[in-house]
């Protein structure tokens, strides 16, 4: 009783926080509060040294501590740092031990990334090459994979180990630079260079040795061995690669992983021949084929850290073109038939010729052509430097006919012995109703593919009365009745919604066109419609002035004709002409603004309606106008061919924009408002059109000077100023100003030029609102001048010789 006392006692200890000293009299403390993780070594320490004092072992003591009211969780803590420092305390700190040697077997270092480089035309030529150099095929190793039981542990790899059952425990060890991973209370176990299914074996076994449960029939204590972080390796790749080098890579990685970082084989570069080399010897050869061909990774190792992998080069080239699906340059090995370079390049197209291949061989001094048949492809042994092209089948058909035109199911049709054109005909399901009876032809390859035709009657075929043989390649055409003649059509012009050309129809009436036209616009003129008849063939075998028949009917605009009218048929080629009713006019308007009463747009309600018309409707000018500043825009449209030419010249022209082709323009009209106002119905007083814009602007006050000026400016207009004074207060005339030609812009549109006398230059009177335009002088070519010069005073004084000499 006493001796379970005390083990009660020591239980309730190890879950007990208190640092200074064991109170044995107090049992009523409540394991479920002690937190394990904050137990010093001290403790942890006085703790194992109690237990082996008592006798007690681990399992004992934690089985009496569940009993009491410990939880799983604080049991496993426990068990793990009684674990810790056991194992501190036989082979040192090894969570530090471990930190230090990862750090000194695996510093921080990046894994290594692609690097781009420029491919060489040949290079990209190379079935294979895109493979290591596709952004979809990366071939990068996925690190957070579950690692195969075939990896190979390494020094660095972190193991884990998991007991459970009877006994729970957590180990997790790495392997240190002796190959070994130190067990607590077990010892070194030596797993580098093993496969993790071995090493896991191996471990469990050595865990029976501290672990009795293991062991036996009926084992109740059971270990799980997994790896954790595992330790990046350096590989060196070499030989015939597009980028060699040492390359940083995961521990799962493989071969493929390493060339794809090297760009794979250059244009020098084996496909087939990738030794892996490891501790100075060829453990393994990769043919990169295998995988790309049937999708096998048998060759594909994992790497160890400082492998080698070494790309040869090449020993066979084959070149392959033509209808392969695959073409390029393939690598062949030694004694490789021109079946397994078929093989590499996915056999022929579906347009390919597959019974023969031209293979043209390099002899090191001269060509030789091998023309290989099919029963050839698992004989003939392939050669550096061969080149094989696959042609593609003929465009000839064996069995093929055709049948075109007024059948119901025209095109091709297998041909087959003593076939004859009825049987054709009833294969297509017969003739249409439109088919043209009296003649079909035949278009048939000769021997020396020259065409032939045949003529045959369509009825008599179809009756029975005659048959054609058909042959190979015979194209049949039967036509249809409207295919033999110009489409029939009649045509309507002017004042309907819709005019254009349209079917002709057999009966077919003048109200029948106009309604499938739309009917009538408001402006047309019903009363009298014209119809126009081409000449009939009777007519046309004389030759006459008569070129047309023409016939005019009156209707209303609910299309009812007279009798005589109502009668008429149309015939194909009829064209019929609806004319507009002379009085209509569309409306037009214009628009005055400015100094006006009531400015806007006004109809024109006249055709001879003037300005001062125009100013009149709007209700007379305004005290503060200055009208002869008065001017008219006139709206201007051109012609479909002036357009035309100017949009072709913007598109020559790459300073100009199509868009900025307008086909509306406007241009001033210089009016004298002051005498149509005084004289109404003057010669100055002109109709107005369409679209015009009279502006009447207010006082104006200021005189513009531009041009060859030395300062272009406005000036407040005075009448004490001529037009040489405003030029003066505008900086004077600059060097290449015309003085002669200098002229006056008046606010109406109107220009005055200066004129010249023998008392000197006039220039033109100045008025509000007007601008002094000073043109400038072009600039001279003085060398071509020169030349000139030169070749007049050359040709001068050959002449004055000329002279000399016809005098003597």
């Amino acid at each position: 009783m006493i001796r379970l006392f005390r083990k009660s006692f020591w239980l309730v200890f190890v879950f007990t926080m208190s640092v200074q000293a064991i109170v044995a009299q107090n049992t009523n403390i409540n394991p479920a509060t002690v937190n394990v993780n904050e137990l010093s070594d001290a403790q942890i320490e006085r703790i194992i040294s109690e237990m082996e004092k008592n006798g007690m072992s681990l399992e004992e003591a934690m089985a009496l501590a569940r009993a009491r009211g410990a939880s799983q969780v604080q049991i496993d803590q426990m068990i793990q740092r009684i674990n810790e420092y056991k194992m501190k305390q036989q082979f040192g700190d090894s969570s530090d031990a471990n930190k230090d040697l990862a750090a000194e077997i695996a510093p921080e270092e990046e894994m290594s990334e692609k690097v781009e480089f420029e491919a060489t035309e040949k290079n990209q030529e190379i079935f294979g090459f895109h493979f290591f150099n596709s952004e979809n095929l990366s071939f990068a190793p996925n690190v957070d994979v579950p690692v195969s039981d075939s990896y190979a542990l390494g020094v660095g790899d972190e193991v884990s180990i998991s007991v459970y059952g009877a006994s729970q425990q957590t180990y997790l060890l790495m392997v240190q630079k002796n190959g070994s991973v130190i067990i607590p209370d077990l010892g070194p176990v030596n797993v580098y260079g093993m496969s993790f299914a071995e090493a896991s074996k191996k471990i469990k076994s050595r865990l029976t040795s501290i672990y009795n449960g293991m062991s036996g029939d009926q084992p109740n204590t059971f270990a799980d061995v997994s790896l954790g972080a595992l330790k990046g390796v350096k590989v060196n790749v070499i030989g015939e690669v597009n980028l060699p080098g040492t390359y940083s890579l995961p521990a799962t990685a493989s071969v493929f992983n390493a060339l794809y970082l090297a760009g794979g084989p250059n244009e020098n570069g084996s496909f087939r021949v990738i030794d892996l080399i490891r501790d100075g010897k060829v453990i393994n050869s990769v043919d990169v084929y295998a995988y790309l061909v049937d999708g096998k990774t048998q060759s594909n190792v994992q790497l160890r850290d400082q492998d080698v992998v070494m790309v040869r080069p090449y020993v066979n080239r084959i070149k392959m073109a033509g209808e392969f699906k695959r073409t390029g340059l393939f690598e062949a090995k030694e004694g490789e038939l021109v079946a397994d370079i078929l093989r590499y390049a996915g056999g022929f197209t579906d347009k390919a010729y597959t019974h023969r291949l031209d293979l043209y061989r390099n002899n090191s001094r001269t060509l030789s052509f091998v023309d290989v048949s099919a029963d050839k492809y698992k004989e003939v042994i392939l050669m550096n430097g061969d080149s094989i092209l696959a042609g593609a089948v003929t465009e000839r058909f064996e069995n093929r006919i055709s049948i075109a035109g007024a059948v119901y199911r025209p095109g091709d049709y297998q041909l087959y012995d003593g076939m004859k054109l009825s049987e054709l005909i009833a294969k297509a399901e017969g003739l249409k109703e439109e088919a043209f009876m009296e003649r079909g032809v035949i278009t048939r390859k000769q021997k020396d593919l020259s065409l032939e035709a045949i003529s045959f009657s369509v009825r008599d075929v179809v009756n029975g009365k005659a048959d054609v043989e058909l042959q190979r390649e015979d194209r049949v055409q039967i036509s249809s009745i409207f295919d033999l003649r110009e489409a029939r059509t009649v045509e309507i012009v002017g004042e309907v919604q819709f005019p254009g050309t349209y079917a002709w129809a057999e009966n077919m009436k003048i109200a029948d066109l106009i309604f499938q036209a739309g009917g009538f616009l408001e402006n047309a003129e019903v009363s009298s419609v014209e119809v126009s008849r081409v000449l009939d063939y009777d007519e046309t075998k004389e030759l006459t002035k008569s070129l047309l028949h023409t016939f005019q009917y009156g209707l209303d605009r609910n299309l009812k004709l007279d009798a005589e009218g109502a009668a008429f048929t149309l015939n194909a080629f009829d064209k019929v002409y609806i004319r507009r009713a002379p009085g209509y006019r569309p409306q037009s308007t214009i628009s005055i603004q400015g100094e006006v009463k009531y400015a806007g747009d006004y109809g024109i309600t006249r055709k001879d309606e003037k300005i001062s018309d125009l100013i009149r409707r709007a209700g007379g000018i305004t005290t503060e106008a200055y009208i002869k500043g008065a001017s008219l825009r006139r709206r201007i449209e051109l012609s479909d061919a002036e357009y035309q030419a100017k949009l072709a010249i913007a598109l020559q022209d790459t300073t100009m924009n199509a868009e900025d082709v307008e086909r509306v323009q406007y241009q001033i009209v210089g009016i004298d408002l002051p005498k149509i106002m005084a004289q109404p119905g003057c010669i100055e007083d002109i109709h107005v059109l369409e679209g015009d814009q009279l502006m009447v602007p207010s006082k104006l006050e200021t005189v513009m000077v531009s041009g060859s000026v030395l300062n272009p400016v406005a000036h407040t207009f005075t009448t004490k100023k001529k037009a040489k004074e405003y030029i003066l207060a505008s900086g004077g005339f600059a060097q290449r100003a015309k003085k002669g030609k200098v002229y006056v812009l008046y606010a109406n549109g109107t220009t005055a030029a200066t004129k010249g006398g023998l008392f000197g230059r006039r220039f033109p009177k100045i008025e509000p609102g007007c601008e002094i335009i000073v043109p400038e002088k072009p600039e001279v070519d003085k060398a071509a001048n020169a030349s000139k010069w030169l070749a007049f005073t050359s040709t001068l004084a050959s002449l004055i010789t000329a002279i000399a000499v016809a005098t003597r």
